[in-house]
């Protein structure tokens, strides 16, 4: 399903971008079209134009819907011991008889957040293919998510036991993920002023977690530590550009987006060792506008009036 919606998305942006052109695609490259033929009603004359080059800086703002990624984090059941009749008095308590409850998390999300853009690249015009050099910035997203469901045993000295409980753990922390990523897109030709564009990149994402923390669980009040990681990334890209100026192409696109995985780190600020949560899948669907601006070529020759 998850497949489908990606090819349906990456077809209706081409879809779109044939749609507002002929039927013919113009072969040429987007930015070396012959100017030096015209007639100009003012000056009688129109002097050749240096194209642009092949070569371009690009700055895009969107929107990052997350997938909803996969994470685990071990639950044990077990049995508290304490040194006294109950929980108020007691001094120390000692945990024993550990059973294994499960590892996955349940009801995953990811919140969404913006993106920023910026890059580099070179290409052959509106039809061939162009490779560029893109780093992201995403904003903090918000992970929850719901560990397995475990039971505390307690008993007191003197013996006392309550019956155990099911406690839940609601589970929480923030996301900040960076990808610098290589890109490689096939230009489509050019339908007036629109080239679609497909495209496929591979790079690396660099993730922040901060603290894991929990909620509704007198158990788990302490905070598990941070930790930073580096995964593989990949991702795919549909979309268009459009001409605004001899140097100057909007581009307008779609993206998903692959970052890996990530994990937190193990000790929390009650000086305990916990084992890490990871985090895995964790994608989006990406929506763009920015533009691309080409440098090169020589400078433009303006009009010159004939004698």
């Amino acid at each position: 399903m998850k497949s489908a919606l990606n090819i349906g998305l990456a077809t209706a942006v081409l879809a779109t971008a044939a749609a507002f052109g002929s039927s013919t695609a113009d072969a040429g490259g987007l930015f070396n079209r012959d100017r030096s033929s015209g007639r100009n009603l003012d000056f009688g004359y129109s002097a050749p134009r240096a194209a642009a080059g092949p070569c371009y800086f690009r700055a895009d703002i969107g929107a990052s819907v997350s997938r909803d990624p996969t994470a685990t984090w071990p639950v044990n059941s077990f049995t508290r011991t304490y040194n006294g009749p109950d929980r108020a008095t007691s001094t120390s308590f000692v945990d024993s008889g550990f059973t294994f409850v499960g590892e996955d998390v349940d009801g995953e999300t990811l919140d969404n957040s913006f993106f920023g853009d910026i890059g580099v690249g070179c290409g052959q015009g509106s039809s061939g293919f162009r490779a560029e050099a893109v780093f992201s910035v995403r904003g903090e997203k918000k992970f929850d998510g719901e560990p397995e469901n475990f039971t505390i045993t307690e008993v007191f000295t003197p013996p006392v036991g309550d019956p155990p409980v099911p406690f839940e753990d609601p589970m929480h922390f923030n996301l900040r993920s960076y990808t610098m990523m290589l890109n490689v897109y096939r230009d489509l030709g050019k339908w007036g002023s629109f080239v679609p564009y497909v495209g496929v990149g591979v790079g690396v994402a660099y993730h922040q977690i901060d603290e894991v923390y929990f909620t509704d669980n007198p158990f788990l009040t302490n905070r598990i530590e941070g930790n930073n990681d580096i995964s593989f990334a990949w991702s795919l890209m549909a979309g268009f550009g459009y001409q605004i100026t001899d140097r100057a192409v909007l581009d307008v696109g779609y993206r998903y987006i692959d970052m890996g995985k990530a994990k937190s780190g193990r000790a929390d600020n009650g000086g305990f060792v916990n084992p890490a949560v990871k985090l895995d899948d964790i994608a989006a669907h990406e929506f763009k506008f920015g533009v691309r601006y080409h440098f090169g070529g020589g400078t433009p020759v303006h009009h010159v009036p004939m004698k």
